[in-house]
């Protein structure tokens, strides 16, 4: 009985074992299949041998749970620079990320608030902070909506965005309460890396301006966090001048917030070169808890001009300030960006009174 049950057990083991290294070599199968599928890189990849060596990196591990390292360096050696794996504790739920970013507010994921600023320079001039948007998506355009509102009441002759902060997360509550200082339809696409028969770049996904400023977005993502029908608030003073800063820190949904600004008449973008992650990038379900932020497209501006991979957006007027060698970490040098706010709001009055 006893070598009945021991064998028993053996078997149960290596059923166990062959279950989960199947789940291990399903989720490697998929994580390839999405970057054959999706990935901006894909031209400079040989698919199968990637598969191949992935695989053999994987053949005797029996956990999911011990992949991410793997999946991990496969993505640095795409050098995208935008692309990243992670895993939640959900195992099952595909949409357990999206769930999460909607009901997560900074202060449950331990995270600071969001710096959110308005208030009138000189008397005269409009200025506004817009932080990067991780969570609380609908509550960042309720904020800047009302701000927006507050200082538009003030008679500004002129706005200043403040993007120098700005390190990302997702674009639309950042462009959506401002839809009534943009002068067109369409402002910014992507280009997926594809040639027309004329050899120019293949644009995807242009971002389109309602003539109502009423904003549709019938994706997954957008329904599950709550902005898939947004009413942009009407701005009176809408053709003044507009002053957008950014900084080395500004970066992904900051520069496209910047580039949507970008080439308008009325507009001058003053500050640094921002930090090169104007590329697109959709996050993808693998499996196993595990998410594929991966970089599909690069961002193609209304002046024609598409950025190339870890290239940043250059500011009209520069700011006489660079950031020191010696600042490794993103804090060290956003707390340097916030010290030196004020360098930033002298230039922009300077070009705004035409000292510049």
């Amino acid at each position: 009985m006893r070598k009945f049950v021991a064998s028993l057990l053996c078997c149960l083991f290596f059923l166990s074992s062959m279950a989960q290294q199947k789940a291990v070599e399903e989720i490697v199968d998929r994580f390839v299949d999405t970057l054959a599928a999706h990935s901006y890189m894909q031209q400079n990849m040989d698919l199968d041998q990637l598969r191949k060596e992935t695989k053999l990196k994987i053949q005797d591990m029996t956990a999911t749970d011990s992949l991410l390292p793997v999946l991990r360096q496969v993505v640095q050696g795409l050098k995208d620079h935008h692309s990243n794996v992670f895993q939640t504790d959900e195992k099952e739920d595909e949409l357990a990320l999206l769930k999460l970013i909607a009901t997560t507010t900074y202060e449950q994921a331990g995270m600071p608030p969001r710096n959110f600023q308005h208030r009138m320079i000189e008397g005269k001039y409009a200025y506004i902070n817009v932080p990067g948007v991780a969570l609380e998506h609908k509550r960042t355009i309720d904020t800047l909506q009302k701000q927006i509102a507050h200082l538009d009441s003030q008679n500004p002759k002129a706005w200043i965005i403040d993007l120098t902060e700005n390190d990302g997360g997702s674009y639309h509550p950042m462009i959506y309460p401002f839809h009534y200082l943009i002068d067109t339809v369409q402002t910014f696409s992507f280009a997926n890396g594809k040639k027309d028969v004329h050899g120019n770049d293949v644009l995807v996904n242009p971002f389109k301006v309602p003539s109502n400023g009423l904003y549709i977005d019938n994706s997954l993502e957008a329904r599950t966090i709550g902005i898939d029908s947004v009413q942009a608030k009407p701005i009176q003073h809408h053709d003044i001048p507009i002053i957008v800063l950014i900084s080395n820190i500004t970066g992904s949904s900051g520069e496209i917030t910047a580039v949507h600004f970008k080439g308008q008449k009325n507009v001058r973008l003053v500050g640094n070169k921002t930090s090169g992650l104007t590329s697109s990038n959709s996050v993808f379900a693998i499996g196993g808890g595990y998410y594929l932020n991966l970089m599909t497209e690069l961002l193609h501006d209304r002046t024609g001009k598409t950025y190339a991979i870890g290239e940043g957006v250059d500011p009209d007027f520069p700011v006489d300030i660079k950031m020191p060698a010696d600042l490794k970490s993103f804090q060290q040098r956003l707390a340097y960006v916030k010290a030196n706010k004020d360098v930033f709001l002298q230039k922009a009055i300077a070009v705004l009174e035409g000292l510049e």
